[in-house]
């Protein structure tokens, strides 16, 4: 544990703001989830400070100093951040004050006891703070509330503590999970966006089954979303879906296996962000969860309890559509043409529409390969990467913007992604030759 330690404080960052705390002549303390991975091993990626005085003038002269970017999180509490590139990665630094009388009664007022962990950065490794033992509860596995009127004091807490179950694998002490059956309703009040991004950060972990079970248990599932309870057809349903969210989540674990060539590339796609922190394998483990009759009507009342924009909607849109309706492809290699036209028919979706229908077994592996290889290695997905660009098409033709462009534009993009033009001169023919057809008809 103290090695883990040393290694924190042995940061630059750290370092660092060892250095300021003797400058600015306050104490600095690292607290909270950082302190936790780094006891468990984990990799640190983003660190909390909290200041006992300077909160504006330290962190301004940190970023300067690192080259970061300084901007406030909450500028009437004195909360901001920092945030420094580093070897291609971002390193995130917040900082706050010290609440209350001291890091004690700060420590105190935090979420969970795991959570509840400072290291002054100017002392040796020995002088960490546990007032509330959650070095215990990080070794025996536990997420324990820090006291009473934890989750009266921010809701939030109540998914939060469901989060730290799914991406630690942790168990939820029994008083604190009593506490949260008793609290579910006060997720109402709780920002659409604050609840999405708890939500996604638990379907982005492993094991989305107990997560929904322990969702659907502690009375929170409903009020994200409406319609799934615990009672008769409403419980079936339940336990329905979330059967087939875990099914999708295994072809999510096997795609290196499934599609061994593309695997690289698919697996970069299914983790790019659809909008704000929402990742395309976790949106599809909750359009599969959605998935059924009634899916529009629950993407409709579940995009607007969470906030969602047109792209995310859409997507689930379609991902849900191709859960239950899967077109029957041919399986002659030379059908360029059908593949082009089943991406572009549905848009936004690409590669993963396959994964759903792969796990309802709509589609055959060997047909879902032929699909993800060809949206890789074929498949245009905008007009910025065609041979000819407008400028181009417009002088050739001798058009200007407009629809036709447009309708142009997609003729060349349909020809190339099926193979019949692959250089500019074949692209100007392509479109010549076309051109003269359509003007003659």
């Amino acid at each position: 544990m103290e090695s883990s330690f040393e290694i924190l404080r042995s940061d630059e960052c750290v370092c660092l703001l060892a250095s300021l705390a003797e400058q600015f002549a306050v104490q600095v303390f690292l607290v909270g989830g950082c302190l936790r991975d780094a006891v468990m091993g984990r990799p640190v990626h983003d660190y909390d400070f909290a200041l006992s005085g300077a909160e504006e003038k330290l962190p301004l002269e940190f970023a300067s100093r690192t080259r970061g970017s300084f901007f406030w999180l909450d500028r009437e509490r004195q909360q901001s951040r920092v945030v420094i590139g580093r070897g291609g990665e971002a390193i995130t630094c917040d900082f706050a004050p010290i609440r209350g009388s001291g890091i004690h009664y700060d420590l105190a007022l935090r979420d969970f006891t795991i959570n509840a962990l400072a290291l002054p950065v100017t002392q040796e490794p020995d002088a960490l703070l546990d007032p509330l033992q959650g070095l215990r509860d990080i070794a025996e596995g536990k997420v324990r509330s820090c006291g009473a009127g934890n989750f009266d004091d921010d809701p939030l807490r109540l998914l939060r503590a469901l989060r730290f179950a799914a991406t630690l694998d942790f168990s939820i002490e029994s008083a604190t999970w009593q506490e949260m059956l008793k609290r579910p309703h006060l997720l109402e009040g709780v920002a659409g966006e604050r609840v999405r991004d708890e939500l996604f950060l638990i379907l982005g972990s492993r094991n989305v089954a107990a997560s929904l079970e322990l969702l659907h248990l502690s009375g929170l599932l409903p009020l994200i979303i409406p319609g799934i309870g615990r009672n008769g057809a409403s419980h079936y349903k339940f336990v329905e879906r979330s059967a087939f969210a875990a099914d999708v989540e295994q072809v999510l674990e096997n795609c290196a296996e499934l599609f061994p060539a593309d695997r690289e590339q698919l697996a970069a796609h299914l983790h790019r962000h659809i909008e704000g922190n929402i990742p395309l394998f976790a949106l599809l483990k909750l359009a599969a969860f959605l998935s059924g009759e009634d899916a529009r009507k629950q993407i409709k009342v579940c995009g607007d309890r969470l906030r969602f924009g047109t792209k995310a909607r859409a997507e689930l849109e379609m991902l849900c559509s191709c859960a239950t309706s899967f077109p029957c492809l041919p399986r002659d290699p030379s059908t360029g043409r059908v593949l082009f036209r089943f991406f572009r028919d549905r848009l936004p979706g690409g590669a993963e529409l396959v994964i759903l229908p792969l796990a309802a077994m709509l589609v055959d592996p060997e047909t879902a390969g032929r699909l993800v290889a060809y949206y890789f290695r074929d498949y245009r997905t905008d007009d910025a990467n065609l041979l000819l660009s407008g400028d181009d098409v417009m002088e050739l033709l001798g058009i200007g913007p407009g629809p036709q462009l447009g309708r142009i534009l997609e003729t060349l993009r349909e020809a190339e992604s099926t193979g019949q033009v692959r250089t500019s001169g074949e692209a100007r023919e392509f479109l010549l030759k076309n051109q003269l057809t359509t003007d003659g008809q």
